[in-house]
């Protein structure tokens, strides 16, 4: 984690005091509560106490995109079951599918219909809500609280902290990208698990050969492209050229890798389901669950689904193989934490905190864990859990040694827009790498000049 947010207790504490004493007059207290990791701190469960006594009660409006079952039961549940704890407490509660979601709260964050708290990507989807001031910090809260600090796992912490070392959001659910694969398929074959791209390549070949599609693909919404975009672009550029051309302010994106990455991705598209642009993503996943395809670049958090669909079926998977040559970091796990962040408009700052310190926490996590198939940053959920392939997931996010945000979060907006768009036509065949590249330049280009403007 950045050193700022790890070792400015004393100044972080007395400027978050300071800050949080103006907040009070919306109706936040003085300072952040201390509570330990679970629950809320005796002063504030007292203070609820009191505010429920006199009848006050305080609406949080809570905002998620998980409105699918079992997930938004669990969600709601536990959002109820906190409001039963305290009283004073009442939740508002939205949804909304991914992509709608995506939009809808872009509109809604800064108006004066703002989500009290709200699920976030990590990368510039949250920090452009943090450079207009609409993201509450929560370095100070963590700082007063070292318990609950301590109970979380750093190295997924610390992908919420922004490069000025703002603690901006805490994470819901771990996650990153494997490829997950049929076991059946492959003895059948006589296949091995490939760990470079030509071994990758081979196997591909081999799969078509015997009639069955190696990897099922759905590119309808083109967020999937840009999961393997992103994972190629860390094979193919190198790490400081990356996060200069991420960044809005000095993005270029001239680098050869990027067009290498292009052509790889390319390279992939006889092996995938076919015109996978008219395909949608779950369908893809669908395909592999139906013993259709051989192999699903997938989430972990897709494993409750696929488990679900086909409780028979024996998968296991591997990392994005390595590329012989590559300039890039082929170390880094593709995928971030999601998670929660304040609104700096909330009248109730410290009742946010002190939900997220429960919501988030190891108790409403191992529950998690074992409910839904979810993991969330505190440590230790995963006791008692017997499912193999949810502890062998959980351990590649343990064991990576970087992991990178996903690039439809992590680009500036409109470079994001070019990049998905000339992905689709290039996975049409109607463009090729090297014009594809050319857009986005040319987009890059023009986001350093919104960005410079505050647009």
């Amino acid at each position: 984690m950045k050193k700022r947010f790890w070792k400015k207790a004393l100044c972080s504490v007395l400027a978050g005091m300071m800050v949080l004493s103006a907040a009070a007059c919306g109706g936040g207290s003085s300072e952040p509560a201390a509570g330990g990791n679970g629950g809320t701190a005796a002063a504030g469960t007292q203070a609820a106490g009191n505010q429920a006594a006199s009848g006050e009660q305080k609406v949080i409006k809570f905002m998620h995109r998980f409105p699918d079952e079992p997930y938004n039961s669990f969600i709601e549940g536990k959002l109820h079951e906190y409001e039963a704890l305290h009283p004073d407490i009442k939740f508002e509660i939205t949804s909304a599918q991914n992509q709608e979601y995506k939009e809808k709260i872009k509109i809604v964050v800064g108006g004066d219909d703002t989500p009290d708290i709200f699920f976030s990507w990590v990368g510039d989807f949250t920090e452009r809500f943090i450079r207009e001031g609409l993201i509450l910090d929560l370095t100070p809260y963590m700082e007063a609280d070292p318990e609950w600090k301590d109970s979380l796992i750093e190295s997924q912490i610390e992908k919420y902290v922004n490069s000025d070392g703002m603690l901006y959001g805490i994470p819901f659910r771990l996650d990153c990208k494997l490829f997950f694969y049929n076991k059946k398929i492959f003895d059948e074959n006589n296949l091995e698990v490939p760990k470079t791209w030509d071994e990758f390549i081979n196997v591909c070949e081999t799969l078509k050969a015997a009639g069955i599609t190696p990897i099922g693909y759905g590119n309808q919404e083109p967020w999937s492209a840009s999961h393997y975009i992103g994972t190629l672009n860390q094979i193919f550029v190198p790490d400081e050229v990356r996060a200069k051309d991420y960044n809005p302010t000095s993005g270029e994106f001239t680098d050869p890798g990027y067009v290498e990455a292009l052509k790889h991705y390319q390279a992939l598209l006889p092996y995938m389901t076919e015109n996978p642009n008219g395909v949608k993503p779950d369908m893809g996943r669908t395909n592999f669950v139906m013993e259709m395809a051989a192999m699903y670049y997938a989430e972990l958090i897709e494993i409750p689904y696929i488990k679900a669909d086909n409780a028979e079926m024996e998968f296991g998977m591997f990392n994005f193989p390595k590329v012989e040559g590559a300039k890039g970091n082929q170390d880094i796990l593709t995928g971030v934490p999601e998670g929660f962040v304040v609104s700096s408009k909330t009248k109730y700052p410290d009742e946010c905190v002190e939900f997220l310190k429960w919501f988030l926490g190891k108790e409403v996590g191992t529950a998690q864990c074992q409910e839904i198939g979810w993991f969330n940053a505190a440590k230790g959920t995963t006791e008692g859990l017997t499912d193999q392939a949810l502890l062998d997931g959980y351990q590649a996010v343990m064991d990576a040694k970087a992991m990178s945000a996903w690039l439809d979060n992590a680009l500036y907006s409109t470079v994001c827009d070019e990049y998905l768009t000339t992905v689709s036509d290039l996975t049409n065949g109607d463009i090729t790498p090297e014009e594809a590249m050319a857009k986005i330049q040319a987009k890059a280009k023009e986001a350093q000049t919104l960005v410079g403007t505050g647009s």
